[in-house]
């Protein structure tokens, strides 16, 4: 199941319909992460860890709309 929310978060990504550049807070903190490393870009680590957290959170609401799914009965 993971390996096919990661796809899917990845089609999300690619088909425009998942756009974290479309946030000011995400550009904010996302400004503030890259001028700790002005000479470069963001570490692999740091990068990955951006990255899982992302992929991360679109499961948790993935999940949470199917149980509000079968809870409300649809």
């Amino acid at each position: 199941m993971d390996e096919h929310l990661k796809e899917l978060f990845f089609n999300e990504v690619d088909q425009g319909r998942l756009r974290f550049e479309a946030c000011p807070e995400y550009n904010e903190l996302m400004a503030q992460s890259e001028a700790l490393f002005p000479t470069a870009s963001l570490p692999k680590p740091v990068f990955r860890l951006l990255d899982l957290s992302n992929r991360l959170s679109f499961a948790h609401g993935f999940r949470l709309g199917l149980r509000l799914k079968r809870w409300a009965g649809l």
